[in-house]
């Protein structure tokens, strides 16, 4: 069974996600949660008692809070969360989400569940809700800062208004497992929510095993921003752009929810958490998923061979091949960098850490033609030659011309590394007898 390499195998219980813009509420008046039974008080709303009109002084000797009404706020997944806490000298009496950010469906079952937990527990140190710890931090930070001021201890506010660290921080891993994996091939493919495209794979053993997994989304071509306009995300700079404004990349919530299918060894058992890429998974993966169980026990006319090997100086090759009825119908090689700067040793290829010269928006072919043209190309040939070896008219194979000149190419270092791997899993087919 091919083991995932995962940084986030521990991911999917950790955080919000979500492609799309959040949804923006003032659920005021239906997430305040009242004190148990017998020391409910009727929320009061800010206008009628504020931390401004609330006695500076600190708690009377005995008691844990100046009675009143106070106020805190954080960020949260999808913005700043403001809520509002009242006391009495002991207890805290409710909590009101006053604003929010988050995406409905996601963090907001936070802001409807976390307010009364708080109560009930008489803390903040109360447990996130799963698939939404950046909105659960969010509100008990906000709600720790009303009751710091309650308690007179404002100063400890500082340390809550520090970026917390997220799920993009603890990084992810791109690099694909070394060797061959062979087995039945299943795929789907999905336009959903406004024009992205869905895709999923799915290879098994057979004897039923679900040896690999594996979504992309490709950007729809009216996407908002221009740069991923009908490009594939799953090993692109889209991780970074997404992570450093979300707080999570979205492979990062598709590699945790394609190995919980992997670890249930199932496409259909209930997802805790889909992280990072909520919606796609929700709304294309999971739907796909369902459709390809469907028919796993049909079986499938085409065949899986995939090879990856270590490239030396932090780049991998990988080569994927789906045979049916004897045909090649598809040839995909990829190198993919490092998952950290420090293993890629040529200075120039360090800030492609994390993707590939295929889905790479900014990496710079040095042969002078599109890496994924290149590809593109090669993917054609074969499938119409069904030759791996046949190379003659591909761009990038040999020098050509001059700088002037506008047919100017060196050869692609690539072709080298693909033929030889192509070598290896052309042998693997041949011993299965997968081609005419």
């Amino acid at each position: 069974m091919k083991k995932r390499h995962f940084a986030v195998l521990a991911a999917c219980m950790a955080l919000t996600g979500c492609s799309q813009p959040a949804q923006t509420n003032a659920p005021a008046e239906t997430t305040t949660a009242a004190a148990p039974a017998e020391t409910t008080k009727a929320a009061e709303t800010p206008e009628e008692t504020t931390a401004a009109e609330t006695s500076a002084e600190t708690p009377a000797s005995g008691g844990t809070y100046t009675p009143g009404t106070y106020e805190g706020e954080a960020d949260g997944f999808g913005g700043s969360i403001k809520v509002s806490a009242e006391v009495d000298a002991e207890k805290i009496l409710s909590v009101t989400v006053l604003s929010h950010s988050e995406t409905d469906g996601i963090g907001s079952k936070a802001i409807e569940s976390l307010p009364g937990a708080i109560v009930e527990a008489q803390s903040t140190e109360v447990e996130a809700v799963s698939g939404a710890t950046l909105s659960s931090t969010g509100i008990k930070n906000a709600v720790q800062k009303a009751l710091n001021a309650a308690s007179g201890n404002e100063e400890a506010n500082a340390a809550l208004d520090e970026r917390p660290a997220t799920l993009f921080d603890e990084g992810w891993s791109v690099k694909p497992e070394y060797g061959i994996v062979k087995g039945n091939y299943f795929k789907e493919s999905q336009i959903f929510r406004q024009g992205h495209t869905g895709t999923l794979e799915v290879v098994t053993s057979d004897e039923g095993e679900l040896l690999m997994v594996e979504f992309n989304e490709t950007g729809r071509p009216n996407y908002y921003t221009r740069l991923y306009q009908d490009q594939g995300k799953r090993l692109s700079e889209y991780n970074f752009t997404m992570g450093e404004r979300k707080g999570v990349a979205f492979i990062q919530g598709v590699l945790a929810a394609e190995q919980q299918m992997i670890a249930n060894q199932s496409l259909t058992d209930e997802i805790d958490c889909v992280s990072g890429a909520s919606n796609s998974v929700q709304q294309s993966m999971i739907p796909m998923a369902a459709v390809i169980a469907e028919k796993l026990e049909g079986g499938s006319t085409q065949k899986y061979y995939s090879i990856a090997e270590d490239l030396g100086g932090g780049l991998s090759g990988k080569l994927d091949i789906v045979v049916e009825n004897g045909k090649i119908i598809d040839c995909r090689y990829d190198e993919i960098f490092a998952d950290s700067p420090e293993e890629i040793e040529d200075e120039s290829l360090k800030p492609f850490y994390r993707t590939s010269k295929y889905y790479s928006i900014y990496y710079e072919e040095p042969s002078r033609i599109g890496f994924n043209v290149q590809m593109d190309a090669l993917n054609d040939k074969v499938v119409e030659t069904q030759d791996l070896f046949d190379l003659t008219d591909l761009p990038a194979i040999e020098d050509t011309g001059d700088y002037k000149t506008s047919g100017f190419t060196l050869r692609n270092t690539a072709w080298d590394n693909y033929l030889a791997l192509a070598e290896k899993l052309h042998e693997e087919m041949a011993a299965d007898g997968v081609l005419d």
